[in-house]
């Protein structure tokens, strides 16, 4: 049978999300899929309480924690489509998701990846996000954020240079030619390193309104620090950007990135953010440490290359309002697009 998806759902502690994540996979009008449940060593019954009342579910467990791009990764070496869709656990589907998942790939030329609309769980008028911009700042810009989802303008298919792997659905043949998420990066900006790639390998990432889920947000990274996070976020996008773009490019947005950063830091020291502070120095390091390997992945990557940076950005590259910067240091989403 043609058309698998599999859908590899990564959990670390959400069985209160999972009963309503998994029942509405299977209300799906669409049938010929496959669930790969991926357990980050969970404490909360999460794999008792799939096995018991999902016994057709494939259930991978790790002994460790290995992060979003780690579990999908296991997850990914069980995954038996031609179709594989990353889907957080904290979600929930309306009945054609797989439907119109697939169907994006059916009217979307040269198309690699493909998210779904978002809407957040708690904000049902509201989007969680449509995809991400490439900016001049070096910052994405994270389009339809926390805006009005019934706008014309968030329903409509478009490319953008990132999907959110919340709910984003790959070729598996793509990922087979130039590889899936990368595990150095635990969790945070995975989708986007891996988006980059297939951006510069000559295919493309789109938005499809037409599919919808129903995010929480963040309801596994709430059980981990700010700190944490800004750490994996920080070390994740430098290390993508050494990987991925052409020297034309990191010659122009390094000093960016870390001018940005720099400022970044001294805000945080003024709000008596210390390990924040912290944590971008620490992401620095670490990619100084981990250069060599780094540079190995980057001669890799090169070689897949049939677009350069310049050409898909034209495409992929918009710069938001400045007030959408400050939104994104406070931590807000109260911003008109």
């Amino acid at each position: 049978m043609k058309n698998i998806i599999s859908i590899i759902i990564v959990n670390y502690n959400g069985k209160k999300w999972l009963k309503k994540c998994l029942d509405s996979l299977y209300a799906q009008t669409y049938k010929n899929f496959e669930i790969i449940f991926v357990d980050n060593a969970s404490v909360d019954d999460s794999v008792a309480f799939v096995r018991s009342n999902y016994p057709e579910i494939k259930i991978v467990i790790s002994k460790k924690n290995l992060g979003f791009a780690g579990g999908n990764t296991l997850g990914f070496k069980y995954a038996k489509g031609e179709y594989v869709l990353l889907l957080n656990n904290d979600t929930w589907a309306e009945k054609d998701y797989l439907l119109f998942l697939l169907e994006a790939f059916t009217v979307i030329p040269n198309l690699g990846s493909v998210q779904s609309k978002i809407i957040l769980m708690n904000e049902p008028d509201k989007l969680d996000v449509c995809g991400s911009y490439w900016t001049d700042s070096s910052f994405l810009y994270h389009f339809g954020m926390g805006q009005d989802q019934s706008k014309q303008k968030y329903n409509t298919p478009m490319p953008f240079f990132s999907n959110k792997g919340a709910s984003m659905m790959l070729k598996k043949e793509v990922i087979d030619k130039i590889g899936f998420l990368d595990d150095d990066f635990w969790s945070y900006y995975e989708e986007t390193d891996l988006c980059n790639r297939i951006w510069l390998s000559g295919y493309e990432c789109w938005y499809y309104p037409k599919a919808i889920i129903h995010h929480a947000v963040g309801g596994t990274a709430i059980t981990f620090s700010n700190s944490f996070i800004q750490f994996h976020n920080f070390k994740n996008k430098l290390m993508s950007f050494l990987k991925n773009f052409e020297l034309t490019t990191l010659v122009k947005i390094l000093p960016i990135y870390f001018i940005f950063n720099f400022l970044l830091s001294i805000f945080w020291i003024f709000q008596g953010k210390l390990r924040h502070f912290l944590a971008l120095y620490q992401a620095i390091w670490w990619n100084l440490n981990h250069f060599n390997k780094t540079l190995k992945k980057r001669s890799e990557i090169q070689l897949l290359r049939k677009k350069a940076d310049l050409e898909y950005f034209k495409i992929v590259k918009k710069n938001p309002k400045l007030n959408y910067f400050y939104s994104l240091v406070i931590g807000s989403r109260n911003y008109e697009e």
